[in-house]
């Protein structure tokens, strides 16, 4: 039932959308859970391919380092810094723009020709030959992979229902945990080619993992459907969905938010601008800044601090990855939880408190030997952005408007981008070996995400009372509506 029309400018504040309702589902419940197995054979591993890809050719630049790049180049460590925080701004300058483009294209064409274009930069990085063309193609590579994670993200808000989103977005987020996982190693074989061809290990190293980002364009070029009503991928030739399956598909979509079918929303200036001024996407975004500030540091000065107690050079690169590979537990666990419990916040607020147990523990660790130092930080690793994909979902679920759901995610992924790059600031060379400092700092951050968390939880607890005193007051079934999947979650 929609809302009185003489209450909109409340109805704006609390910004809920009146939903166009399926009333009688016409599928089973067998037919569903097929349906969602396909797409989850299909799209997620199609979108975990995307960001996979996307985190080695943002992270490889590490492994090139331990190679002779700053030597060939003629460059120092100051300025593989600063081609970083170029990158970084690429990232952040097009975030927004990026995801206003996807809506006015559509996700899977805008998503498969970034795919093209930074696969193509990141090729290109094997030639260059200074500074000038280093910080180029630093600068390029994050102003076209910007845009891409948000876009996946919208890409899974088009397929899949609420109370599956956040376990999805963890998976999503897989492609970036296993790219950091398995980067090191896929570098350390890589790298021994140097000299083949006349080309150098860290040039081997960017033309391989570029061609096989290239590859990826081709995948999705193949088999990546548009939306849930139009499943051919962007060659048109084929479909691997039934009829009956993009049915169901789009209803049970449509049942649940009408806003969620839209494949690319009408972006408008007003409606960025609304979007920009709503402090609920904000403060998600604040959230990220926050919490993911400790991960920048953590993950770039692992294997240094591995190293710092006792470990070999090698040794430290392979311990290193352990955390990479407990995280992708870790979150699916937490993700798998949200969806179940549809709370979102809590389980926010039990990631920060597991890195905050294992931080203070670490902290206090300075008489204990080298392993339990290890076991410690590996734990407080494996924590690095657990809430990242829970926040993402929470903005995704509780945001009703296509348009305004496409701005939040590019700001939210700002957000996480701006504070890694804070947080590689953590870990200081006057703080080493100990990096007590660092540690205090990242227990601090997360101690801080806790009542960031509960002000989220709070601000929609407030609207969701706002909401039943409205309806109330114009003498409808409380219970009836807002059971309707108009509750925003907590």
């Amino acid at each position: 039932m929609k809302p009185d029309s003489n209450s909109k400018e409340s109805h704006d504040d609390v910004d809920y959308a009146p939903r166009s309702i399926v009333a009688v589902p016409t599928w089973t419940d067998a037919e569903e859970k097929r349906v969602v197995r396909k797409l989850d054979m299909i799209l997620m591993p199609l979108l975990v391919l995307g960001f996979y890809a996307l985190q080695l050719d943002r992270s490889n630049i590490g492994n090139a380092l331990t190679d002779t790049l700053t030597a060939d180049l003629n460059i120092t460590k100051d300025d593989v810094n600063t081609g970083d925080q170029l990158m970084m701004a690429g990232i952040i300058i097009a975030e927004i723009p990026s995801n206003i483009i996807l809506q006015k294209l559509g996700a899977p064409i805008w998503l498969t020709g970034q795919v093209l274009i930074w696969g193509t930069v990141a090729l290109t990085q094997a030639w260059v030959t200074n500074v000038h063309s280093f910080f180029a193609t630093r600068f390029l590579l994050g102003l076209f992979e910007a845009g891409f994670i948000p876009g996946g993200q919208y890409m899974l808000v088009l397929f899949y229902r609420e109370k599956e989103l956040a376990l999805r977005t963890a998976i999503f987020y897989f492609g970036n945990y296993f790219a950091t996982a398995t980067g090191s190693l896929i570098a350390a074989g890589v790298l021994q080619m140097g000299g083949i061809a006349g080309l150098a290990g860290w040039q081997w190293l960017f033309i391989i993992e570029g061609i096989f980002t290239l590859v990826v364009f081709l995948v999705f070029v193949l088999l990546l459907p548009r939306s849930p009503i139009h499943t051919k991928p962007i060659h048109g030739y084929f479909d691997l969905f039934t009829s009956r399956e993009r049915e169901i598909m789009h209803d049970r979509i449509y049942q649940e938010d009408v806003s969620k079918t839209e494949a690319h929303a009408k972006i408008t200036f007003k409606g960025v601008v609304a979007a920009l001024t709503d402090y609920r996407l904000w403060i998600h975004t604040i959230l990220n800044v926050v919490s993911i500030a400790p991960k920048g540091g953590l993950q770039l000065y692992g294997p240094t601090i591995i190293r710092s107690l006792g470990f070999s050079k090698v040794n430290s690169n392979l311990l290193n990855s352990v955390s990479s590979f407990l995280v992708v537990f870790l979150s699916f666990a937490i993700a798998w939880a949200s969806d179940r419990t549809k709370l979102r916040g809590l389980w926010c607020m039990v990631a920060f408190l597991w890195s905050i147990t294992f931080g203070s523990a670490l902290f206090g660790s300075s008489n204990k030997g080298m392993w339990t130092k290890y076991a410690l930080f590996t734990l407080l690793s494996s924590g690095n952005a657990l809430s990242q994909g829970l926040n993402d979902a929470w903005l995704s679920i509780n945001t009703r408007s296509a348009e305004r759901r496409s701005i939040g995610l590019a700001l939210v992924v700002i957000g996480s981008n701006a504070g890694g790059l804070a947080g590689k600031q953590l870990f200081r060379e006057s703080d080493a070996p100990k990096y007590a400092k660092g540690f205090l700092a990242i227990i601090l951050l997360y101690a801080a995400s806790l009542p960031i968390t509960a002000g989220i939880i709070g601000v929609y607890w407030r609207q969701n009372k706002q909401q039943e005193r409205e309806l109330a007051e114009n003498n409808q079934d409380v219970d009836e509506q807002v059971g309707r999947n108009q509750r925003f979650q907590l």
